[in-house]
This record gives structure tokens, sequence and C-alpha cells, in this order.
């Protein structure tokens, strides 16, 4: 689980060292599946989102020289969006192999985060991935049946009643396992991620 050093911007600066394992794998577990589905949620095929996920670290791993991360020029997720429709479009006219990667210091940011909110599909995806994100952070502080309780209820959309009956609570327990993970998740999201740029 990453630490408070892995911080996105922590983390994209350690990024710029190529011979930092660590951190390029901080950098697919904390990225990878939302690239990949959101590559899914737009038409590609299982083994094309995997390659995409593949092409987009490989971009930012060419493009990571001299980045410098400058949160007033936009946000990350802008361009990290941006990096996978410039991927999925490569491969779709079968380039993939070709061309420049996306140029973090020469990216307009500020024009792709206005795309960015207008993609209800990424915003879904963007904040799906921070819930995983910080639940994934959270489980070993909170009672396994307290986050099943939350999960049923909340990220499957099971009935309090429902969720209650399938595990042996009482329907009191479910509300209290909600608001325990709500608050948990809202501290964790507030200290690692207050701007959710996560």
């Amino acid at each position: 689980m990453p630490d408070s050093d892995s911080t996105r911007a922590t983390l994209l600066l350690r990024l710029r060292d190529r011979a930092d394992s660590l951190s390029w794998h901080q950098f697919h577990a904390r990225y990878g599946e939302l690239i990949y589905k959101y590559a899914r949620g737009r038409g590609a095929t299982a083994v094309d989102a995997e390659d995409i996920v593949q092409d987009v670290e490989m971009y930012l791993f060419k493009a990571m020289d001299g980045f410098v991360y400058d949160a007033s020029k936009g946000r990350f997720r802008a361009y990290l969006r941006a990096a996978v429709l410039h991927a999925m479009s490569r491969r779709a006219t079968r380039q993939a192999r070709q061309g420049e990667p996306l140029d973090p210091q020469a990216f307009d940011y500020l024009a792709a985060q206005r795309e960015a909110e207008n993609d209800e599909r990424w915003e879904r995806e963007w904040q799906l991935h921070r819930l995983r994100w910080a639940l994934r952070s959270i489980a070993r502080d909170v009672e396994p049946s307290t986050l099943k309780a939350f999960s049923l209820h909340v990220l499957e959309g099971k009935s309090v009643t429902e969720t209650a009956e399938r595990l042996d609570m009482t329907k009191a327990a479910v509300y209290q396992a909600k608001s325990r993970v709500c608050k948990r998740l809202k501290e964790r999201l507030d200290e690692t991620d207050p701007e959710g740029d996560l």
C-alpha cells in the first residue's frame, strides 16, 4: 500500500528516475486499473486495453525527463486522460509504435481539464478509481465485516435489509458500517488528495 511519501506529486517526481522500479510499480498499481477500465469503457477489447495501459506507461516513461509537477497549470488527471485517448487513437490507426509521446511540458492542461470535466465516463472512472484506492488504503484499519457491509450496501447497491440479512447483522449495524467507512474514506482522501486529483 502506498504510504504518505507516495502522494501524487511526490510519486510523479520520483518517476523521473527511470531506474526507480518501485515508483513505476506504484504508478501502475495506482493508475493501471483506471486506465484499463476507461479504455474498456470506450470500446477497447480486453487485450487492447491491457496494451493501452502499457502504452500510456511507456509514453510517460519517455516523457518524464525534466518533468516538474505544477498543479497551477492544471490537473494531472486531465493529462492522464489525454494520454489514454492519445494511446487509443494511435492504436486505432495502427501507429502504436510511431510518433512522439504526449509531452507533459508542452501539454495544454487547462484545455484538457475542460475536456476531461465534460467526459462523464472519465469522471465516473476517476471517482471510482479514487474510491477503490482509498478503500484499499484503509482496509487494514477497518473490520472486514464493516467493509463487507459497506461494499454490499454502497458499492453493490443492496438495500440495508438485504445487506443485514446476508451478513447476519442488524440494520443499525449496516448504517454504522456505512457511516464509519464513509468517514474514514473522507479522512483518507482529505489527507492525501484534497483537490481530488489523486
